[in-house]
């Protein structure tokens, strides 16, 4: 699988929370290689804690698909998951998730 194309969905969505003033964190659902969910960060925007990347993108992904299970997706986002998204990724069975590295200069 080529993750690229996702990953990059992932970054462009995040710079739409860096200028909407939020922290800069995107994230993406694939499911059988379409993109079903998308998110960024925006829990000033909403005024909601809960409103993290993942959570957008796992949201928009179960309305999507007509489930909350989302078994076989892979959820691409561009920082390593808090717990809270991790867990609501564990709950929606997705079957992997893609990050981008810590690279130290």
């Amino acid at each position: 699988m080529d993750h690229v194309p996702y990953m990059q969905a992932a970054l462009e969505l995040a710079d739409e929370a860096a200028a909407a003033g939020e922290v800069p964190v995107g994230a993406v659902v694939v499911y059988d290689g379409r993109i079903v969910g998308r998110g960024f960060n925006q829990p000033i925007r909403a005024q909601d804690p809960t409103a993290h990347a993942e959570i957008v993108a796992l949201r928009e992904a179960a309305r999507t698909l007509g489930n909350y299970r989302l078994t076989g997706a892979h959820l691409y986002v561009t920082v390593e998951p808090c717990l809270m998204c991790i867990g609501a990724a564990i709950h929606a069975r997705v079957s992997t998730i893609v990050n981008l590295p810590l690279i130290k200069i």
